[in-house]
């Protein structure tokens, strides 16, 4: 099974959805670091039906198509609990980190200025992330018992990786 798959699995487990509602499910916070397109969703979705990973319910729609809502199957979650506790298999990958690799093949006033533009941008998103966490952790997800504690688990990577960000790129613009 693809990652794309795992992904849309993890989002199953918070209940049913269309496959409108599991692109939506995937913005936050799992896009501040996988991001998946919405033509990407429904072949997968598809293909979790075929191999009975979820299940699908067809209701009339609001238009012409059938509102088609999944659902996570037995086999799905015993597929997702085999899978998360295996170590990631896909490396990262950063433009920001290839750049940087090359920094000297560029003018250095042009690349300062693009990474004193990447600090800026990573310090409002670090300062928007910090605000959504304190509104989680006084909504009680910073506790592991709470349904949501995996959205908190994440957001706060996001706040750790727009930290490093933030002082990376302030740190690679002043010295060039």
């Amino acid at each position: 099974m693809s990652t794309l798959g795992f992904a849309l699995l993890s989002l199953l487990t918070r209940g049913p959805a269309t496959g409108y509602q599991l692109s939506q499910r995937m913005k936050v916070p799992i896009g501040h670091f996988w991001v998946a397109n919405h033509s990407q969703i429904y072949p997968e979705l598809a293909r979790l039906t075929e191999a009975g990973q979820v299940e699908v319910r067809e209701d009339a729609g609001p238009g012409p198509r059938a509102k088609k809502t999944y659902t996570l199957t037995a086999a799905g979650r015993e597929a997702l609990a085999d899978w998360l506790p295996q170590p990631p298999t896909v490396a990262p990958r950063s433009e920001v980190a290839l750049k940087a690799y090359a920094v000297n093949s560029a003018d250095p006033l042009r690349m300062a200025a693009m990474y004193q533009g990447l600090a800026e941008e990573a310090a409002a998103t670090l300062t928007a992330f910090e605000q959504e966490l304190a509104w989680m952790r006084d909504e009680g997800y910073d506790d592991v018992s709470h349904p949501k504690f995996g959205n908190y688990a994440v957001l706060r990577l996001g706040v750790e990786s727009q930290r490093v960000m933030h002082e990376w790129t302030s740190w690679l613009a002043g010295r060039l």
